[in-house]
């Protein structure tokens, strides 16, 4: 299984909302080849593009760990939703705590 650090994040190919808007079509013809493509408005990251076989892939994924265990991602729902409500632990401060 493969682990995301913040290094192969900052690898990733960042596209500002602008140039999204500008060049929807060009940035979508890249996706293939760069893998996903990250949204940032006002240079923070807000989203990502990716292809449509990578998104079924986590979609399956996700119903597989529901089956699994579906008390899991009543959990993670749980945690979303008091992250919205309360905020959370900004990552740079996660980061350190862990080392990273």
């Amino acid at each position: 299984m493969q682990t995301l650090d913040i290094t192969s994040l900052l690898n990733k190919k960042f596209v500002g909302a602008d140039e999204l808007r500008r060049d929807l079509t060009k940035i979508l013809n890249q996706i293939p080849r760069e893998g996903e493509v990250i949204i940032t408005q006002n240079g923070k990251p807000k989203g990502v593009l990716l292809d449509i076989k990578s998104y079924l892939e986590i979609e399956e994924l996700y119903e597989q760990i529901a089956d699994l265990n579906p008390k899991l991602i009543k959990r993670v729902n749980e945690a979303v939703e008091d992250v919205r409500k309360h905020g959370g632990i900004p990552a740079k401060q996660v980061w350190k705590e862990l080392g990273i």
